[in-house]
């Protein structure tokens, strides 16, 4: 094989590849963001997950890029570990759709597909049909790219070296291992089973050679999971490790079972060419494994929780504690946990609200890191309390259990603002650690004092709130007009210090944008105080 053999089948492979990617690109393009919003909402369990994952990896053709949005959802509290596992299962059998694919042989056709796909992308300005046009050329582009593939590995069936190294193949271990290290590589399972296809093509192998490759690859695509879940939680970690599972119990039970089931025999005694028979193989494995082991999550949770130890205290607080849609059922009962639920995420902004003040004035960038990760907690709280309150007014409900609901939609409101703000104090700190920005001693001092009527405030609200009480309600309405005389001081000291070129540009941004964060943090209290005053909570 000479140097331009090598090129061709490098060029091949590179446009095969870059051929599965624009149809995938196209296709999820065209789809939108329901691919992603249905992976957050449809997974309900294990089984409509396998289904959801099915559908998403046969539209983009891969199964790691779904495993990747997996890890990521899971990092983000937006699915379960449970849910995770059902859509990875079906991500598997969604990712055959490539074999099936190249099992067809449109090379001779190949061209108009590409011309027809150029013709759409350059020449119309609408970006729905520059979309299918992607789609379009990458179908054209994948078969020339395995046409090109197969024309290059075609001497190799004469080589008798080559001949010699198909034929370690057949052993199931250097077979898997082979498909394992070539997948991990490229980091594409359909890829792999691209090569395979080339060489069928090519006569250089056949099927009972193919077998344990195929099965390899199917391991090797749990690479691409394993370096997304990379320095995220250990619930993500956790998950990537349950796809890597499934794949390893499936390769071992198929490496077992052929061994002993003429699987491989039935399939070259159908007839069918050869790159049929690796897409219905590499179909077969997947779907009843599917079938198998959709059983079995629970035991492929406990054993990925056995090799990643340890549970995120974000994924632990990114649930409901006190209320759940078997509550709807008593409506009486389920707003009374709703006030409980709520208070709970109250609590949580108050803490975020104080550790971001005390990131700042110490310049700790170890709690303004914990305060993005708690604001991502109360962000998830407000959607799913928010959705919850919805599911809630719509029942039957007592008039003063009408009217308290209607005021957590507010409440809750002013909750997620808070730790908005103090999401923002945390930046703040971020920005005063990396670009070194100096405060003065008496802007910290002004800060300070500010932050301690806020803080104030903010503990009386929660209290207020949680308790029904009118006293602390009406506290914390007095605390706000103290807060809005100070704001107005500190902007006046501020200017002097300006004056006086105490102050450098950056820090005055910071301080002015501060104090009118504070500010308005003692504004949204104030709101919750009013709530308490008009209403009887408790």
């Amino acid at each position: 094989m000479d140097v331009f053999t090598i090129l061709k089948l490098v060029g091949g492979l590179g446009l095969f590849l870059y051929g599965v990617k624009l149809m995938a690109e196209g296709l999820e393009k065209a789809a939108g963001s329901k691919l992603r919003r249905g992976l957050e909402v449809l997974t309900t369990n294990r089984f409509s997950g396998a289904l959801l994952g099915t559908g998403v990896t046969a539209l983009i053709q891969s199964s790691s890029a779904t495993s990747v949005m997996v890890v990521g959802f899971v990092n983000a509290g937006l699915l379960t570990l449970m849910q995770a596992t059902g859509v990875l299962m079906g991500a598997t059998v969604g990712t055959t759709i490539t074999a099936w694919i190249i099992s067809i042989d449109l090379k001779d056709i190949a061209p108009i597909f590409i011309f027809i796909g150029v013709i759409m992308m350059l020449f119309f300005k609408k970006r729905s049909i520059k979309r299918i046009g992607a789609i379009v050329l990458g179908f054209g582009i994948l078969f020339v790219g395995l046409d090109l593939m197969s024309g290059a590995m075609a001497p190799l069936k004469e080589m008798q070296s080559f001949q010699n190294f198909l034929i370690s193949f057949k052993n199931p271990v250097i077979g898997i291992l082979i498909g394992i290290l070539v997948t991990a590589i490229i980091q594409s399972s359909s890829a792999s089973i691209g090569i395979l296809a080339g060489l069928a093509i090519a006569g250089a192998i056949d099927l009972p050679l193919a077998v344990y490759v195929i099965l390899g690859a199917n391991v090797g695509t749990c690479i691409t999971a394993l370096i997304a879940c990379i320095g995220s939680s250990k619930t993500a970690k956790q998950t990537a490790v349950i796809f890597l599972i499934y794949n390893v119990i499936k390769v071992t039970m198929f490496a077992i079972i052929i061994q002993f089931v003429p699987i491989v025999d039935w399939l070259v005694a159908s007839g069918m060419g050869v790159r049929t028979q690796i897409a219905v193989f590499h179909t077969a494995i997947n779907v009843f494994a599917l079938l198998v082991l959709i059983w079995t999550p629970q035991f492929m949770i406990k054993l990925a929780k056995l090799i990643v130890r340890g549970e995120d205290d974000t994924q632990e607080q990114k649930r409901f504690k006190y209320i759940g849609a078997k509550m709807l059922d008593t409506p009486s009962i389920a707003v009374g946990q709703s006030l409980r639920e709520v208070g709970r995420m109250a609590e949580m902004a108050k803490e975020n609200y104080e550790q971001s003040m005390q990131s700042l004035l110490e310049l700790d960038e170890t709690k303004a890191t914990k305060v993005l990760e708690q604001e991502q907690v109360v962000n998830f709280l407000n959607h799913e309390i928010t959705d919850y309150l919805a599911r809630l007014s719509a029942l039957e409900l007592a008039t003063k259990d009408a009217l308290i609901v209607a005021d957590l939609f507010h409440i809750v409101n002013d909750i997620e603002r808070i730790s908005d703000h103090a999401e923002n104090i945390a930046e703040y700190t971020m920005m005063r650690i990396d670009e070194k920005v100096p405060f003065t001693k008496d802007a910290v001092a002004e800060i300070s004092e500010m932050n301690g009527y806020v803080l104030q405030a903010l503990e009386d609200c929660v209290l207020a709130f949680e308790n029904n009480d009118d006293e602390l309600a009406q506290e914390v309405i007095r605390i706000e007009k103290i807060v809005d005389d100070f704001e107005e001081q500190l902007k006046q000291s501020h200017v002097k210090r300006i004056a006086k070129g105490k102050c450098t540009a950056r820090a005055s941004m910071i301080f002015s944008d501060l104090i009118t964060n504070l500010e308005r943090v003692s504004d949204h209290a104030t709101n919750i105080a009013y709530y308490v005053l008009k209403s009887d909570y408790r």
